[in-house]
């Protein structure tokens, strides 16, 4: 009940923010007429994207030119803007008032979907997909869409679906197999699957945000955590834990969710600026996440990071632990859903 209050008081606050703007409403409960009145005042629609990215992450700029890319398309029918490090809300909230209506974006991994579509969890399973591609080829593929039409009738619609790099532990001491992760404590977030991630692993898992895990580390609470490289950096956590176990366990997806309402109620020239930019952006963010890695691991390494290279056996341990027991712990899961992932993305 707390919840949804707050997420009712959050639409509201963004309705009457877009309207201070000198919008029309666009809040949940008239996003439609909002739309269709802003086209006749040949007011653009305002779109407000809360990213849980800092000004200071290397992607943060990624992100601000895709919504530029957004507005350009649109001929002045969109005006998207971006608001870092969650300053609109907790990403949690603001989807389930996006869900409602708000004329919001957010950015945030699939995982945060399977409260309204629960096979989204799925492709979070630590080693499922196996390549950068896999993450917008999923998206698009038959599977993907017909997910996405679950979505809709949730009411919201991903806007696009991108690798947003391979994912790593950087731990206080080496990790080289699920042996060593036994003795540690890894931070992960508050969600089933990322509890089942550490699982996999064969670590104990111990949940806090993302902007409490330098503080966990440093003082003991945890013995690492995980993420692409260049939020590994962003985050300094290199500071407090000096080695970088390539266990390469998530080709990390990161979506934009935005409501279905809302982008049904947009100008047909926004909306087609919304599906072209989108649906072109998984091959474009591959190459910017690639070309922020290198540098950041380079600095990392000159700081004192290690790097752990686990062999192919004790990876393979953790991939037969992943497909034997994760799915296990979703009963909820569609038949063969595994399965059918794997077929989408050409590895079955």
């Amino acid at each position: 009940m707390k919840k949804r209050l707050l997420a009712a008081l959050l639409a509201s606050a963004m309705a009457l923010s877009l309207a201070a703007c000198g919008n029309t409403d666009t809040g949940a409960d008239n996003g439609g007429d909002a739309a269709a009145d802003a086209g006749s005042t040949n007011e653009p629609v305002v779109l407000k994207m809360n990213s849980i990215k800092t000004t200071s992450d290397p992607m943060y700029e990624a992100w601000s030119n895709f919504c530029d890319r957004i507005n350009e398309a649109a001929n002045g029918t969109l005006d998207v803007q971006i608001y870092p490090s969650e300053s609109l809300g907790a990403t949690t909230d603001v989807i389930e008032s996006i869900s409602k209506g708000a004329a919001a974006i957010q950015d945030c991994d699939f995982s945060h979907l399977a409260d309204y579509v629960p096979d989204y969890s799925a492709f979070m399973m630590p080693y499922l997909l196996q390549k950068p591609e896999d993450v917008g080829n999923l998206w698009l593929s038959d599977l993907g869409q017909e997910l996405e039409a679950q979505l809709h009738e949730q009411g919201m619609r991903i806007i696009t679906a991108v690798y947003f790099g391979e994912r790593n532990w950087l731990t206080k001491s080496p990790m080289p197999d699920r042996a060593a992760a036994s003795t540690m404590k890894l931070r992960c977030a508050p969600t089933k699957m990322w509890t089942e991630m550490v699982n996999v692993m064969g670590g104990n898992a111990t949940t806090c945000t993302w902007s409490e895990t330098y503080q966990a580390i440093s003082q003991g609470v945890a013995d690492g955590a995980e993420s692409p490289i260049h939020i590994l950096y962003s985050a300094k956590l290199h500071e407090v834990a000096k080695y970088l176990n390539y266990t390469r366990h998530l080709y990390a997806p990161t979506i934009m969710v935005m409501s279905e309402e809302v982008y049904q109620s947009l100008p047909e020239e926004g909306k087609k600026a919304i599906d072209e930019v989108g649906q072109a952006y998984p091959a474009q963010a591959i190459e910017e996440v690639e070309s922020v890695v290198g540098p950041m691991l380079e600095e990392m390494l000159n700081e004192g990071v290690q790097e752990v290279y686990p062999t192919d056996e004790a990876i393979q341990e953790w991939r037969d632990y992943s497909f034997e027991h994760v799915p296990e712990a979703f009963p909820e899961w569609s038949e063969n859903l595994v399965g059918r992932i794997q077929e989408a993305i050409g590895a079955a």
